[in-house]
Formats: C-alpha cells, structure tokens, sequence
C-alpha cells in the first residue's frame, strides 16, 4: 500500500427520535472520517478543569470496566457510556481542535480507490436487534452516483474532499458554503441549526481531507452559538468529547464524538434528555463508534 493508504482507528449525525428516521438515516449516521495520532492538547481552562474532576471520572470508569465483561473486537455488548461530564461551551475545544489538525498531514485518495469502514452501533429502537452490531462498508471514493446535485445529503468522498479543499477562511462563509452542500430538507429549520447539522456533517464525512480546509470547519463550528462539550464514553467503551447543541422543546439530545487525542470524528450518541414511558432520562438510545477506517486499492479489501 503506498503513501496514500490511510489506516486510523477512531473513536453524524444522530437521526431524528422517531424509529423510522433512526433506521431509515442509518447509512447516513455511518459515513465515516479518517484519523490519525496527535498528543492532546487542550487550553489552561480545560487542563484545570479535568485535573479537577480526575478521580471522579476514574472511579465511574473503573465501576464500568467491573461490571461488564467485553466481546469481540472489544466492545461491550449493550454498551453504555459510564460517565457524562458536561464542560460547558465548545468554542475553546474546537479552536484546540482546529490548531491540531491544520498542524497535521493531508489524507488522500485517488480515483478507483475506496474508503473501507469498520464500525459499530447500539439501536435500541430495533427489537429485532438492540444489541451491537458490528458492520464494516466499503465506499467508492469517486462515485458519479453521488456527485450530480440530486442525492441531498449524499456526497461522494470525492466531493467532499473537494469542498473541503476550496474554503474560504471566513467562518461566515464557510457556514454558508456548508448549507448550500448539505441544503435543508426541514422548512422549520433555524438557519444556525442548519449550519451546525452541516458542519457536523462534514466532519463525519471527511475520509480524505485537507487539513486546512478541515481546521476551517472546527472554526466555523466555534462560531455557532450554543455548542457545547462533554466528555463521554462511546460505544466501544473509549473516552470521547461529545459536542452537541439543543433548544429547550428538544427531548432528546444529538451528540457528534470527537476522539480527545486527534479530534476527528469519532461516532455519535442519541441520549433522552426527559423521561417518558419508554425511556428513562439519560439513557443512550442510539450509540455508534467508528472502529477503523482506511483508503483501500480494492472493494472487499481490509487493511
């Protein structure tokens, strides 16, 4: 495999609460990024606040690891996250996120080439299918299919790869050129909540990106108002800052995962914000985590 072979392994969107949406969007919520290894760096605030907080996140960790023995490929069966530890607003994290992956090397692809995903997800609206299930999908990296305007939300990673490679610098702009690629399909979409779904589209999107254009979307994104950041456990049991934004009427929460050493994406996380005669407030009703992905000569073909 040459230099343009990229093999992560890693930590979209959450669909709509109703069961339909979660099955029907499954696809979607699947399209994954690749990663790479960096230190985590994070601002003077956030380092004194997890020294703060250190021994209680160890000790629910620690409770977690106890009690729930792990399966294949090391995920949980039934996984749930052990902790949530809400860090209030995202805009200093995502501007760490920023600085780390504009510092960072360019992932490529050519043309026949395909994104291999391995990844895993938690359904508990699918009685026929709660527990995890693990799925691996292979994506042509250009794919006309997917690149003539028609298919929505669906980009090839060709494309993608493009969009991201031609941002401006502008946060503005750069919200404005994501609503136009990922349009509303909602009229009663707020414009802000228009360009934060976007935005997170991208970042679960980005197989092959240009780190500049990448660290511009995490700027963007630090723009919005309302974002913000937790830390979580994801559906493989690893550590994630989930980011997320609500309004008041929401009753469940929609949460995109970053892995804390690289930022990229990393899964998502569906969670009930009240209870209700189904579910309990905080529990995770759909949970996904990105295991690997790769840049791959071949359909079928593993790194």
């Amino acid at each position: 495999m040459d230099e343009m072979t990229a093999v992560r392994e890693l930590r979209a969107e959450a669909p709509a609460a109703e069961r339909a949406p979660f099955l029907a969007g499954r696809d979607r919520l699947l399209r994954e990024a690749t990663g790479r290894s960096r230190a985590r760096r994070l601002r003077a605030d956030w380092r004194l606040m997890a020294a703060a907080t250190a021994a209680l996140i160890m000790a629910v960790a620690l409770i977690g690891t106890q009690v729930i023995d792990r399966g294949p490929d090391g995920v949980r069966p039934g996984a749930r996250p052990g902790y949530t530890l809400e860090l209030g607003s995202a805009k200093d994290l995502l501007n760490d996120a920023a600085d780390a992956i504009a510092a960072g090397p360019a992932v490529t692809a050519r043309d026949g080439q395909w994104i291999y995903v391995k990844s895993v997800e938690t359904n508990l609206t699918d009685d026929e299918k709660p527990g995890p299930q693990t799925d691996e999908d292979w994506y042509a990296y250009a794919d006309p299919k997917m690149e003539d305007g028609k298919a929505g939300d669906d980009h090839s990673p060709r494309e993608e790869y493009a969009f991201l490679k031609n941002l401006p610098d502008d946060p503005a702009q750069v919200r404005a050129k994501a609503r136009a690629f990922f349009y509303a399909t909602d009229k009663s979409e707020s414009r802000t909540r228009h360009e934060y779904r976007a935005l997170t589209a991208v970042l679960s999107r980005a197989y092959a990106y240009d780190p500049a254009g990448l660290a511009k979307v995490y700027r963007a994104l630090a723009t919005i108002p309302g974002v913000q950041a937790a830390e979580v456990q994801d559906e493989a049991g690893r550590s994630a800052y989930a980011l997320y934004r609500t309004n008041a009427a929401d009753t469940y929460r929609d949460e995109v995962l970053l892995d804390p050493a690289t930022y990229l994406y990393a899964g998502y996380r569906h969670v009930a914000r009240t209870g209700d005669l189904q579910w309990d407030k905080g529990d995770v009703v759909l949970s996904g985590a990105r295991l690997v992905t790769a840049v791959v000569d071949e359909k079928g073909e593993r790194p």
